[in-house]
């Protein structure tokens, strides 16, 4: 009697190897696609909850929050508009925590600004991000160690300035020279924001924007050498925007490059210095910025939330910015 063996030659079992690999690479990239579709969707919620926190400190108190309230004389009162919100994200414990007469950075306010908060963090962004060098901590006056704060992937976008028109090919309009202020930048330091501000309307005005993977500098899908001077040149890290209780996580926008060199707009003569046209994702450094492939989440001043394509229009980013600007919209 002969024996019959039961089970594979190899080349029926390199087919099927091969087989196998070819389904993996098929199934993959849709696998990959399907979860930051999760993600994006899980980030756009984020949003739709800040923004109701928005509306209902204005219910509260008639007025927004300012993107920040910076006062170091005659006393000290430190508080980002992420501080302020706090208790209308079901966070009142961690505001109790925050000593608003000491700096932002003060180490008895560390228990809670290192306090992570997933409300304020995308979860397409990085996790468990490094602190920023004791040299660069020291140069922002934080001397007793390198705390990890809580990082903050969502920011108020405090002015426009007049290189991110010039880089778009427009001009700023209505003959201002240097910038506009946007949804949260107050008319007086420490003001809140009324909404009869808003001359061209909550709907047509970005309230808050992606800034992620701060205090992390990346630029163009890479965690990279910072180009730009100042104290956080030549490191890995950005200057400011270190985490949700940090006073300066708010910026104003002037665009980039990008290879991530931000355009400049002096602040005497408003005289433009033009690196590219850039108008997301190219750097997180005082730029909007997000890891979603296509473009990055924005929160309107109604509470609504737009997806904005990387590839849209940089005079009407421009004009989406600005609460005051008196421009004509048309978005597709």
């Amino acid at each position: 009697m002969k024996r019959t063996r039961v089970g594979f030659t190899l080349v029926e079992l390199l087919v099927v190897i091969a087989i196998i690999g070819v389904l993996v690479g098929l199934l993959l990239p849709a696998v990959q696609s399907a979860r930051e579709a999760a993600r994006r969707m899980s980030c756009g919620n984020n949003l739709k909850q800040i923004g109701l926190a928005l509306l209902n400190y204005e219910s509260a108190f008639r007025q927004l929050p300012p993107s920040r309230i910076e006062l170091n004389s005659p006393q000290i009162f430190h508080m980002g508009w992420q501080t302020m919100i706090l208790p209308f994200i079901e966070q009142p414990a961690v505001y109790e925590l925050y000593n608003k007469n000491l700096s932002w950075f003060a180490q008895p306010n560390v228990p809670a600004t290192t306090k992570e908060i997933s409300g304020f963090m995308c979860p397409s962004a990085t996790r468990n991000r490094p602190a920023a060098p004791p040299a660069l901590m020291n140069a922002r006056g934080i001397t007793y160690g390198t705390p990890q704060f809580a990082s903050n992937d969502y920011s108020a976008i405090n002015n426009i300035r007049r290189a991110a028109w010039v880089s778009s090919g427009g001009e700023m309009p209505g003959n201002i020279q240097r910038q506009l202020p946007g949804a949260l930048f107050p008319q007086q330091p420490g003001m809140g924001i009324r909404f009869a501000e808003f001359l061209d309307g909550t709907s047509n005005t970005i309230c808050i924007a992606e800034a992620a993977g701060r205090p992390e500098l990346w630029i163009s899908g890479r965690a990279t050498i910072n180009p730009g001077g100042g104290v956080a040149g030549g490191t890995t890290f950005v200057a400011d925007g270190w985490g949700w209780s940090d006073i300066q996580d708010s910026f104003s926008m002037d665009f980039a490059s990008v290879t991530g060199l931000a355009n400049r707009t002096n602040s005497n003569t408003a005289a433009v210095t033009i690196n590219g046209n850039c108008t997301m994702n190219c750097t997180n450094d005082s730029e909007i910025y997000s890891f979603h492939p296509a473009g990055c989440h924005s929160l309107r001043a109604d509470g609504s939330v737009q997806f904005m394509s990387a590839q849209m229009d940089g005079l009407l980013l421009c004009s989406l910015c600005t609460k005051a600007g008196r421009e004509v919209t048309q978005e597709n």
